[in-house]
């Protein structure tokens, strides 16, 4: 009987552990999702020749940081940094995982794709 209640509190306290780790998963891949969007976003700007850093422009990132905090800021740093290292190597002429994958015509939409992975 001991071991039965033992047994089924352990199974309990496993089950709200693998919630926890589901719900913080799915929590990651949605903020991922959400930096992705802003990333592709002030490409498209770029694309577009949009003014930077105006107003409007600047909402949306602070809107961001104080939603998602700051780790949101190094996320994206991280991320530029990561498309910075393989313009290096692209620019060496140095083969790259990215180029296996995507081929030497991608674009810059799907290297933050790459970087990207929800």
């Amino acid at each position: 009987m001991i071991n039965s209640i033992f047994s089924t509190l352990r199974q309990a306290r496993i089950d709200a552990e693998l919630q926890e780790i589901i719900t913080e998963g799915n929590r990651t891949s949605e903020t991922a999702g959400i930096n992705r969007d802003f990333l592709l976003k002030v490409l498209q700007e770029e694309i577009e020749c949009k003014e930077k850093f105006n107003d409007e422009i600047l909402a949306e990132p602070a809107e961001l940081i104080e939603e998602l905090g700051l780790g949101t800021f190094y996320w994206m740093a991280d991320v530029a940094v990561q498309i910075t290292v393989l313009a290096r190597y692209t620019l060496r002429h140095e083969p790259t995982n990215v180029e296996a994958g995507l081929g030497k015509d991608s674009t810059a939409a799907e290297h933050i794709r790459c970087a990207v992975r929800v």
